[in-house]
């Protein structure tokens, strides 16, 4: 079996709605990214993906969407309506979900199969140096 992976990172803000904890406030993380691909046989040029195309894709989907960007539920009217007269803002919305590492991560799995044509091994999201949420897809 053959493996590559791709690492990036990227700033968003976020908070965990209906959460009891810190993390029911507005605050920020620089998110690091692994994206794994697998296969078990390699292309003519003896690749499993070019590393180049696979973090092209990725990276500026997320660029776009969400680095320097708020990641909220969608149930989060009140931070959805305080951003929504602010001007240069970027919002991402998770349809009745937290943006917890573990969706986004289950997100940009998702993404990465839709723009890329393959489904990855997993992706693994670190949400600060000493932790981390994966998602492998359904078995």
């Amino acid at each position: 079996m053959y493996q590559i992976r791709i690492e990036f990172t990227f700033d968003s803000g976020h908070r965990l709605l209906d959460y009891n904890g810190k993390c029911a406030y507005p605050h920020g993380h620089t998110y690091r990214a692994e994206v794994f691909l697998e296969s078990q046989t390699l292309d003519k040029l003896g690749l499993v993906y070019d590393f180049t195309d696979l973090k092209d894709r990725i990276k500026s989907w997320v660029d776009e969407n969400w680095d320097h960007a708020f990641l909220l539920n969608s149930r989060d009217s009140e931070l959805i309506a305080g951003f929504s007269g602010v001007a240069m803002m970027r919002l991402y919305q998770f349809q009745d979900e937290n943006p917890s590492c573990e969706v986004m991560s289950r997100e940009l799995y998702q993404k990465t199969a839709e723009l890329c044509g393959v489904a990855p091994a997993k992706v693994r999201l670190w949400e600060s140096v000493s932790q981390y949420a994966e998602y492998h897809g359904e078995t």
